[in-house]
C-alpha cells in the first residue's frame, strides 16, 4: 500500500480536508486589496488642487465674508500658485507644498467676482471654480 492511499493515517478525516490557514491567507489578502481600491478610489479623484468658496453673511444685508480655500492634495509640489478673484488682480501664493492648504480673502472691491481661477506650475495645473452670486447676496 502506498502513502496517498493509506486510509489508517491519523490525518484522515473521512472527506475533503480544508486548510483554514489558506482560507484565512486569502481573506487578509483580498481585505488589503479591497481597502488599497477604496483609498484609491477617494484619493486619486481629490489629486491636484482643490478650490472651495465659504460665503458668511453675518445679519442680513449688513456684512458678507467670502473666503477661498485653496488646498494642494497631491504628493508634489505646485510652483508658482497664483489666485485670480473674478477679473481682479492675481494674487501669488508662491509655492504649495503637498497637502499644504492656504485660506484667503479677497480685496473689499474683489467680493462680488463671480469666478476663483488658480493655475500652478506655470499653467500645468489650472482649476477654475464658479459663484453663485445671487445665493451669495440673499436674492
Amino acid at each position: 500500500m502506498s502513502g496517498w492511499d493509506d486510509r489508517d493515517d491519523f490525518a484522515y478525516r473521512g472527506g475533503k480536508r480544508r486548510n483554514y490557514v489558506r482560507i484565512a491567507k486569502f481573506v487578509i489578502i483580498g481585505g488589503f486589496v479591497a481597502l488599497a481600491a477604496f483609498l484609491a478610489a477617494v484619493m486619486v479623484p481629490r489629486a491636484g488642487l482643490n478650490v472651495e468658496i465659504y460665503d458668511r453673511s453675518e445679519v442680513v444685508g449688513t456684512m458678507q465674508t467670502v473666503s477661498v480655500r485653496v488646498t494642494n492634495n497631491s504628493f508634489e509640489t505646485m510652483r508658482g500658485v497664483t489666485v485670480q478673484f473674478g477679473d481682479g488682480d492675481a494674487m501669488t501664493l508662491g509655492n504649495m507644498a503637498p497637502f499644504q492648504g492656504r485660506l484667503l480673502t479677497p480685496d473689499a472691491e474683489d467680493l462680488d467676482f463671480d469666478r476663483v481661477a488658480v493655475t500652478a506650475n506655470e499653467g500645468a495645473v489650472a482649476v477654475v471654480k464658479h459663484r453663485d452670486l445671487s445665493a451669495a447676496q440673499g436674492h
